[in-house]
């Protein structure tokens, strides 16, 4: 039967990679169908560029790494569990999406975790977070990921203002967006596991109503209109997580 499986899901997945239509078939199947549509979505991801440096590093390592297990005789890198073991194609394809991730470089990965937009290792920060919540599968995981990039994205919006003097759309949008949705899955989500996310997500809407204010207070006046609209959009939301009617009316206090 794990044969009959291993099979059906390396043919899966090389439909996939060729683009072939019958891949439906398989996507239509209750075991195959969720890793199928995982691999899809993640084939689908931008692919940050390696870094040639850790890459060079990163082959130095392995070929050190062999060169001293056959001095100790040890035989290869492979543990000695897989051995004279039958490894199936849909094993060997993880092994190898895990060896493509460390030749990109973990501590590029690490690296890019304090890049700013515009940054070359920008893309690899938000192709992480991408990868994170599709390997994530509880809503409760979900929105809690979805609020730490929301608290990114303000973090983000604060050292451009204050590096830069310059304000990022885009980054700012992907916050708003980030916070909705995340309270949209804490709605959904039962009392005993919403009430710490419900807490986290109020706290964080106040912080950005605090946050955005001081960026408006030091940001050019073609910004002010998208800021208090941003400004808006969080009180609202702490409104709605407090249980306040939202006040449509309240002023956004600003500089003249």
């Amino acid at each position: 039967m794990k044969e009959n499986l291993d099979h059906a899901l390396d043919e899966g997945l090389t439909r996939l990679l060729a683009g072939d239509e019958g891949v439906e078939e398989s996507l239509a199947q209750p075991q195959l169908g969720p890793l199928l549509r995982l691999a899809r979505e993640i084939k689908a991801l931008p692919r940050p560029e390696p870094n040639p440096r850790a890459l060079r590093a990163t082959q130095a390592r392995v070929r050190e790494a062999a060169k001293l297990k056959q001095q100790a005789g040890r035989g290869g890198l492979f543990p000695h569990w897989l051995t004279g073991q039958r490894v199936s194609l849909a094993l060997a394809r993880v092994l190898a999406v895990v060896i493509a991730i460390a030749l990109i470089g973990f501590g590029t990965v690490v690296a890019s975790a304090d890049s700013l937009p515009h940054s070359p290792l920008y893309p690899v920060k938000r192709t992480t977070e991408r990868v994170q919540l599709l390997l994530t599968f509880s809503p409760g995981g979900k929105a809690q990921l979805h609020l730490s990039f929301a608290e990114r994205r303000l973090n983000e919006t604060m050292r451009l203002m204050s590096c830069c003097q310059s304000l990022d759309d885009a980054v700012l949008k992907s916050m708003l967006e980030e916070t909705d949705l995340a309270i949209k899955i804490i709605c959904t989500l039962p009392m005993p596991e919403a009430e710490p996310l419900l807490s986290k997500a109020t706290e964080l809407t106040a912080q950005q109503q605090t946050c955005l204010s001081q960026v408006r207070d030091e940001a050019s006046s073609e910004h002010w209109c998208t800021l208090d609209e941003a400004i808006a959009a969080c009180r609202c939301n702490e409104q709605m997580l407090t249980g306040e009617a939202p006040d449509m009316h309240q002023p956004v206090v600003g500089p003249d």
